[in-house]
């Protein structure tokens, strides 16, 4: 029954903050997703530390070899750093990667196939990669379609701004929440028509988006359960 209301779970599982003791925190961002579209598990960034991440896994009882597809926002360490230790335990996981970072990653993770996103794809199915966004620093969001048609936002850092990766995913369909770090977004007027706003990790103005959003800002860290 549950497979026909809900459409995906989001257990963080990397993050600066903890407040359940048997999780630990770090600096990075992951984000661990369960379609019930296609009962699988995909992995949005790793932090920056596999042991950390590892140990979180563990406490959700979750086998890192469940893990179909992980993908990637962008090539700094706290978003690819776990990355190292997953493929350890499970080198055939599909990989998802900006176009331009390729490089850094072929030589590394030889038994995965490696996907080298350049525009907006189907990562599965309700589950789609903005493409490589930004000028310098190259970035990628992914976007989770609801069984209502409602967008969720995952997002690492939004280096190519919030409002950008926003007005994309609108192309989608409307948008109901957005989860990751905003960096320094400002641009609030984005942020006024969504319900779930789930700032974390790298997001310095957090306490002006909290004043502003008290209805819609939702606290996220390490071993939050989400469910949309």
């Amino acid at each position: 029954m549950l497979k026909n209301i809900q459409s995906f779970r989001i257990d963080i599982v990397f993050d600066n903050r903890s407040i359940k003791n048997e999780f630990l925190e770090g600096f990075g961002f992951s984000a661990l997703i369960y379609n019930y579209f296609t009962g699988n598990f995909l992995l949005f960034d790793t932090g920056g530390n596999s042991e950390i991440l590892i140990h979180n896994f563990k406490s959700l009882n979750i086998d890192i070899k469940e893990i179909k597809k992980i993908i990637i926002s962008h090539d700094h360490f706290d978003h690819s750093g776990g990355l190292e230790g997953i493929y350890n335990i499970n080198s055939e996981i599909e990989i998802y990667i900006p176009f331009e970072t390729y490089t850094n990653y072929k030589s590394k993770f030889p038994n995965s196939k490696i996907n080298k996103i350049s525009n907006s794809i189907v990562i599965e199915k309700n589950v789609y990669s903005s493409g490589q966004l930004g000028t310098s620093l190259k970035e990628q969001a992914i976007y989770l379609k609801t069984l209502k048609n409602e967008i969720i936002i995952l997002v690492g850092c939004a280096h190519p701004g919030l409002e950008n990766i926003i007005v994309d995913a609108n192309k989608f369909g409307n948008i109901k929440a957005i989860i990751g770090g905003f960096h320094n977004f400002r641009k609030y007027s984005y942020l006024k028509n969504i319900q779930f706003i789930g700032a974390c990790h790298c997001t310095t103005h957090i306490n002006d988006i909290k004043k502003r959003f008290p209805n819609q800002y939702k606290e996220i860290f390490v071993g939050s359960s989400l469910i949309f």
